[in-house]
């Protein structure tokens, strides 16, 4: 912060940080949400997923469509997006309020433990994450990671509340009062575990390690705690393995073993692959912070953040350090992987500049940071992408004769978001039989299969290229193709245009629509 007049945070007539922090947690979380439509292919698919739970009444089985599995995640994420359209509507702005609620109560979390670790500023790690811009850009966009940021944060708060004095000194806490938010805290582990899987559980890696470094690791062994875990974490996952044969294995082989230990998934897997994700994550993510604490360290106003005494600081230090070492020896990475490591990050980096002044031009930048990061999800809102699944929807839509009962998407990527526009069944076909998976399959069934069902209302999407492919199918099952009209995906130089057809007879308004025999397009 620039040398001017200091203003400690009393001054600012903030007497209760904490609702000072929610409201710019709220108002950073919540501003523009609606403003763009959903992203293809990650928000598509979540939201499709959640649409069908709520068409089927099954909130179990994950389905893509009526006849395709989709178990890639557990259901925590789909669970709060299904209540949340259920309850203010089919809109982009109800599909991401769980993500930004989850962002508004990941800062609060940050705060209570805040209160413990950071005594001289307890508010200063929640102001810095809920200013990440990591953390905020994840807070506007469709993704299970907010949601396990904040299931995290829970557990770990509860952790810091039973081992930590309420002095506020970063010392040890006596045992006195405290197991029960052990108990709280196997429990949070459980739902953390039932929003994203095994790493939900790397924090638990450093709790371990930090309990036997104060020898004391058998009493995190709590009987009320590990069955609040088992019933809320597995419960689920038992259910649903009963349910469909095989489940087990698609877990431990696909969703375990394959992102760990192979390259199956393409997720930056080569050596060098946490160089090149997760540096540039950590110091952008974290941006203006790393910066002010730079600025701190040259003229004498950071704290060590080095654990040479200091429990508190070892603690936050094996939090962040032994998760981020799995990440890098996993063989699938992506940015958001980290996201629930920014809350001890923003503890450290609290700890570091805790002594600087703050001074009324520092508050001013800070209010320039909030307002550049507001510009950023407006201007998200109109970036041009062919993945817009709003943009699609609406060129689209007139080419339509009526609702659609089926939208498929013919050796191309589903664009499974457009549930949320048009509520229908979205597919995806191929020309050859594909090997099939449990869950998550390439491809839902052949075209030719598609053409032998007796069913009404299909609309069929392709690129261009694989259009004479599609009308000799049609031909040769002695059906008639329809040509509905063309979508051009143009950004740019860049053209990508997709032919829609139905079925001569799908469509009772199409009778007078001439047939299509050979390709319509030149």
């Amino acid at each position: 912060m620039a040398p001017s007049e200091s203003v400690p945070l009393s001054n600012l007539s903030i007497r209760r940080p904490w609702l000072a922090l929610l409201a710019l947690a709220l108002l950073l979380g919540l501003a523009f949400q609606g403003a763009r439509g959903l992203w293809e292919p990650d928000e598509g698919r979540y939201t499709n997923v959640a649409l069908q739970m709520i068409h089927s009444g099954d909130y179990i089985s994950l389905r893509r469509n009526e006849e395709a599995l989709h178990f890639t995640k557990p259901p925590v994420t789909y669970w709060a997006i299904a209540g949340s359209v259920d309850a203010f509507g089919r809109t982009e702005w109800a599909v991401r309020l769980p993500m930004a609620l989850a962002f508004a109560l990941t800062v609060l979390l940050v705060y209570d433990m805040g209160r413990r670790l950071v005594p001289a500023k307890p508010w200063l790690p929640a102001l810095i994450y809920a200013t990440c811009p990591l953390a905020v850009g994840a807070a506007s966009v469709v993704t299970t990671d907010t949601m396990l940021a904040f299931t995290e944060a829970l557990a770990l708060a509860c952790y810091v509340r039973a081992r930590f004095s309420s002095d506020g000194d970063g010392s040890i806490a006596g045992s006195g009062g405290s197991r029960w938010w052990l108990d709280a805290m196997w429990t949070a582990f459980g739902l953390a575990f039932l929003t994203k899987g095994p790493p939900a559980l790397l924090p638990l890696v450093a709790i371990v390690a930090f309990e036997v470094w104060q020898r004391r690791g058998l009493q995190l062994l709590r009987p009320i705690g590990l069955l609040g875990f088992a019933v809320v974490g597995f419960a689920w996952f038992w259910v649903v393995i009963r349910r469909h044969p095989g489940l087990l294995d698609y877990f431990l082989g696909h969703e375990v073993y394959a992102r760990i230990a192979t390259d199956k998934l393409r997720r930056f897997p080569e050596w060098y692959g946490p160089f090149l994700v997760y540096i540039p994550t950590l110091v952008l993510g974290s941006l203006p912070w790393l910066l002010v604490t730079w600025q701190a360290r040259r003229r004498g106003e950071s704290a060590s953040v080095w654990p040479r005494a200091d429990d508190g600081l070892r603690f936050l230090w094996l939090w962040l350090a032994l998760p981020l070492l799995v990440f890098s020896l996993a063989r699938s990475r992506l940015p958001l992987y980290l996201l629930p490591l920014f809350a001890p990050l923003a503890l450290l980096l609290a700890r570091a500049i805790a002594p600087m002044r703050w001074t009324s031009l520092g508050w001013k930048l800070l209010g320039g940071w909030v307002l550049f990061l507001l510009a950023l999800k407006l201007a998200s809102a109109h970036f041009p992408s062919d993945k817009d699944g709003r943009v699609f929807a609406s060129r689209l839509t007139p080419m339509l004769p009526a609702h659609p009962d089926e939208l498929l998407f013919v050796e191309d990527t589903a664009r499974n978001g457009l549930n949320l526009y048009l509520d229908t069944n979205i597919e995806r076909l191929s020309f050859k039989p594909q090997p099939k998976m449990l869950s998550d399959s390439s491809y839902d069934q052949t075209v030719a299969e598609e053409l032998a069902e007796d069913d009404l209302g299909r609309v069929f999407i392709m690129k261009r290229e694989v259009e004479q492919y599609f009308l000799d199918a049609v031909k040769e099952d002695g059906e008639t193709a329809v040509l509905l009209g063309v979508i051009d995906d143009r950004q740019g130089r860049r053209a990508r245009e997709r032919v829609v057809y139905t079925l001569s007879g799908d469509f009772p308004d199409l009778a007078g629509r001439k047939p299509v025999e050979e390709s319509a397009l030149p």
